[in-house]
């Protein structure tokens, strides 16, 4: 047995029943002999070409109910897919500044290299320029030694 689609409008407190063909599909009385004899049901309003869409009058809709669902769990997928960007683009924006911090490690490494071999080049110097004056004095010293004796 099938199940209406959705209700479009209302007339005399009764929601229209629609068919698959979206169209408002007719209240009619079942005609043969059988136990849904006599009861009203929604028939497709293309019969007999129809889609085969037929309900009962009597039997709870519960369309307006599962079209709720749908509704729902269609909001939450589209509120997942929103977080899901918001996180990609997140993530995205941590590989950046990621980078970027590795590439400033990287130059004050390097930096730091640099001043290192200019300090030690310096303390170099600094220990070159001390020995040759110690060497100089040294001189002077076994200068005067030798000019005494």
């Amino acid at each position: 047995m099938a199940l209406s689609s959705e209700s479009r409008s209302r007339s005399n407190g009764k929601p229209h029943v629609l068919c698959f063909h979206q169209d408002v599909a007719p209240l009619r009385t079942v005609k043969v002999q059988g136990p849904t004899r006599g009861k009203h049901f929604y028939g497709c309003s293309h019969w007999p070409n129809s889609s085969g869409f037929f309900k009962l009058a009597d039997e709870e809709d519960r369309v307006q109910e599962l079209q709720f669902l749908l509704l729902e769990r269609d909001t939450r997928i589209v509120k997942l897919e929103i977080l899901i960007e918001e996180l990609e683009n997140e993530v995205n924006n941590l590989k950046q500044a990621k980078w970027k911090l590795e590439d400033d490690v990287v130059e004050m490494a390097i930096e730091n290299t640099e001043q290192l071999a200019m300090i030690s080049s310096a303390t170099a110097d600094k220990k070159l320029y001390n020995l040759s004056v110690a060497s100089w004095v040294l001189f002077a010293i076994v200068l005067l030694l030798l000019g005494r004796g």
